[in-house]
């Protein structure tokens, strides 16, 4: 490169600058190349700053209101390399748009803005291209639960947990309850717990026979987890009627 370019690429670089300066913004250069790291002001993000990794991610989290999806569950979901998916979320945590929470990973309220803004731009997009239809769901299993037994406590015994080939993916709470996921070892199919009033309905969207086998087995074991859950939070009530025979009978005698 000839003196007269490197002096026209410098003047060009600061005058960059200076303009990205009276609009808040701070710019990273390194030679020919410029990254805008702070849009504005006012913290607002365009989509157009976002990367490929980071508006799908923002697409999952926005899918549904409440959601919260764990490192592994977004590997599982979105199909992202373990680090390509580290360095999305620091990159989105830094922007404020993604934070972590003890059920996994949420949207900020800034993110809630950003990502409906990223998947209106998305949808223009592929207007023009026909989406093919996800998996529908079945119901496997349906259980009442007792009034006096929060949906909460049994939420904190199952989030996080593996059952049988099942892996944790993530939760969802929303007005009218709570929904938890799991994804086979494999992702080849999903389950679904959802907590509506005062019952628990898993489901899934196994397609074969095969893993509409895998999907049963693994229900059962989600229900035999919630059945102790139960037992655990009724065995003082169920200990103190069994002990007030004896009682009786001692003060009979």
């Amino acid at each position: 490169m000839s003196q007269v370019e490197k002096d026209a690429d410098a003047i060009a670089q600061k005058l960059e600058q200076e303009g990205s300066s009276q609009k808040g913004e701070v710019v990273a250069s390194s030679g020919k190349h410029s990254q805008v790291l702070v849009q504005n002001n006012e913290n607002e993000f365009s989509a157009e700053d976002l990367h490929g990794n980071d508006t799908k991610i923002l697409s999952l989290l926005n899918e549904e209101e409440g959601s919260n999806y764990s490192f592994k569950g977004m590997m599982r979901k979105l199909h992202i390399h373990q680090q390509s998916l580290a360095r999305a979320l620091h990159r989105l945590e830094e922007m404020g748009l993604v934070e972590r929470a003890q059920a996994g990973y949420r949207l900020s309220k800034v993110g809630g803005t950003t990502a409906a803004a990223a998947a209106a731009t998305a949808r223009t997009r592929r207007s023009v291209i026909a989406v093919p239809k996800g998996r529908e769901y079945m119901q496997l299993l349906q259980t009442y639960i007792p009034v006096d037994i929060r949906p909460a406590e049994i939420v904190r015994a199952l989030v996080g947990k593996w059952f049988r080939n099942l892996r944790w993916v993530g939760l969802i709470e929303s007005g009218t309850g709570f929904t938890l996921q799991w994804a086979s070892d494999d992702g080849s199919f999903q389950i679904n717990l959802r907590m509506v009033s005062d019952y628990v309905v898993i489901e899934t969207n196994a397609a074969s026979e095969r893993e509409k086998l895998q999907a049963m087995v693994g229900s059962y074991a989600i229900y035999e987890q919630i059945t102790k859950i139960l037992q655990d939070r009724l065995a003082p009530a169920n200990a103190y009627v069994l002990r007030q025979p004896a009682l009786q009978q001692q003060q009979n005698n």
